[in-house]
């Protein structure tokens, strides 16, 4: 339990099921069996878990989409986490590695390999806690960061993705030169203006972001569907990640958009 606000929080458990989460749905299926860690991003609490995010990641953080922007229980419990992981760092890491063999072993019941995301809204560079990855061999770690010096297959059983946005696209180009993947953020703008009219209106226009369509290239590298699944262990080689852009509210869409943080995909 942690206390917030002066009201106490449970948290029950650390790792959410991939059916119960709206990033990490798409990467059930295909054999795998997905659970993520949850914790609120730079923004919000104490402590920094995103040190490269950009200003415009921190504004557009997903964190705010999704169940996040409609349930108050949701945040309160991805802040407990991450008071948790600072507060309590010893109880955290080892009520973490008992939840990853509980689903570990659901996962081998079930004749699924199990594929873990740490860090669902954060960056925290898990490769450095000693005995946590080595411990368990056989489940697939993935995750996104844009911390360059952690970019690629950083342990036999976790592969990181870099991800772009408005301050560091020199970097992201790089990766790509060397045939590592790197996830880019896409904003169809409306080049039939019946197209988008009423879509992008209000709150939750998040929920819209299915009408938006990819490039087939950006930068002369092909551009492969991201949003199919979150899975990025199962990505071909060599892409760039596109993902479409998702906001909580038209006035953040706007602002990724005009701060260069989302590419525009179409005009």
């Amino acid at each position: 339990a942690v206390e917030i606000d002066g009201r106490e929080s449970i948290v029950s458990t650390l790792l959410g099921k991939g059916d119960s989460n709206t990033k990490l749905r798409k990467g059930s299926g295909k054999r795998y069996r997905t659970v993520g860690l949850s914790m609120s991003p730079a923004n919000v609490g104490l402590g920094n878990v995103c040190p490269q995010a950009s200003p415009a990641c921190r504004a557009a953080c997903l964190n705010e989409t999704g169940l996040g922007n409609v349930l108050a229980g949701v945040q309160r419990g991805r802040l407990a986490r991450k008071l948790l992981f600072y507060r309590e760092r010893e109880w955290f890491l080892n009520r973490l590695e008992s939840e990853l063999e509980q689903e570990y072993a659901k996962a081998k019941a079930s004749r699924y390999r199990l594929a873990v995301r740490l860090n669902v809204f954060s960056d925290i560079p898990w490769e450095h806690f000693p005995g946590l990855l080595e411990r368990f061999p056989r489940v697939q770690f993935y995750d996104y960061t844009k911390n360059p010096r952690r970019v690629g297959q950083i342990a036999e059983n976790y592969l990181t993705v870099f991800s772009r946005s408005e301050t560091n696209e020199a970097q992201a180009l790089e990766h790509l030169r060397a045939g590592r993947n790197v996830s880019v953020v896409f904003a169809e703008l409306a080049d039939n203006e019946d197209r988008f009219a009423g879509i992008y209106s209000g709150r939750f226009v998040g929920n819209k972001a299915k009408h938006q369509r990819l490039p087939e290239r950006w930068c002369g590298f092909p551009v492969f569907d991201g949003d199919q699944t979150d899975l990025r262990v199962t990505d071909p080689q060599g892409v760039v990640v596109g993902l479409r852009l998702k906001a909580a509210t038209t006035a953040k869409r706007a602002a990724a958009i005009d701060s260069g943080f989302a590419v525009k995909g179409l005009v």
